[in-house]
């Protein structure tokens, strides 16, 4: 370390951002050994996220979540990766039932007291870091609540005010706390689908429920390529359950409120009225 302290700023700004391109963990731990790595590290996280941002064009590549994220935050993106073999086996639906703290309490750093100190700083990196580091980033968020009782199916939509930068991870870790963006003890599961957005309101409110794979209700093209959907299901808990303060009192709180916003565009006044015998 020390002969690598030797080389100029120049070449030690190469290096990093060779090192942010394949590991953004090893870049995250080398910021933490001098304070002089620590400015050079925040200048490659700020520019490459900036470059991206501005030209996005040029990233050719699937925008997708960094894999980093995908380790640190498992069962965040889908709540079903956050549930053991044992209980997608014994499930016919993989659902949270209720336990929408359940995905936070399981990630891979929740029950190691010093590991959830170090992630709940108001500084930690990870909280300003894109989603998608290392590609564009996700620029508009769509969210989709999909609730399902006897009594019959509705349907909720947000658009969450993204700034121009896009998503970082602690935005997204900040939606997920939001009171809008579950159905709190009725929460049954929850996805982040990233390259598609919401094509039509009236359709969404036409279905009654959401199909992530219908062409006149989601668009997946080009238009799409820096967008995403949280898709979030609820219903009736099977049992009842009421959230202990030991199993929130670790979850990072919010640093920022998000406006969920209602939908942004078109709309084209769609009346339903009634379905064809």
């Amino acid at each position: 370390m020390a002969n690598l302290l030797k080389l100029p700023n120049e070449i030690l700004l190469a290096i990093l951002e060779v090192l942010a391109a394949v590991d953004l963990q090893s870049l995250i731990t080398t910021q933490l050994t001098s304070r002089r790595l620590f400015a050079l590290v925040q200048d490659v996280l700020y520019h490459t996220q900036n470059t991206l941002a501005i030209n996005h064009e040029a990233d050719t590549g699937e925008v997708e979540i960094n894999p980093l994220w995908k380790t640190k935050f498992n069962g965040l993106f889908n709540t079903a990766d956050c549930l053991t073999k044992a209980e997608k086996r014994k499930l016919a639906f993989l659902t949270l039932n209720g336990d929408y703290t359940l995905p936070f309490r399981r990630l891979p750093w929740a029950q190691v007291e010093s590991k959830c100190n170090a992630y709940f700083r108001p500084e930690a990196s990870w909280r300003d870091i894109s989603l998608t580091f290392g590609r564009a980033p996700i620029t508009h968020l769509d969210v989709v609540k999909c609730y399902s009782a006897s009594e019959g199916d509705s349907v909720d939509y947000y658009q969450v005010d993204l700034p121009p930068s896009g998503m970082t991870m602690g935005l997204f870790y900040e939606v997920l706390l939001s009171d809008k963006a579950t159905y709190g003890l009725e929460t049954g599961s929850w996805e982040l689908i990233v390259g598609r957005r919401l094509r039509s309101f009236d359709v969404l409110s036409e279905y009654e429920c959401f199909i992530p794979d219908d062409k006149d209700l989601v668009d997946s093209g080009k238009e799409a390529q820096q967008a995403a959907i949280l898709y979030v299901r609820g219903g009736p808990a099977s049992r009842f359950l009421s959230v202990k303060p030991d199993e929130v009192s670790w979850i990072a709180g919010s640093q920022t409120k998000q406006r969920l916003l209602p939908w942004q565009g078109p709309i084209q006044n769609f009346i339903f009225s009634g379905y064809y015998d």
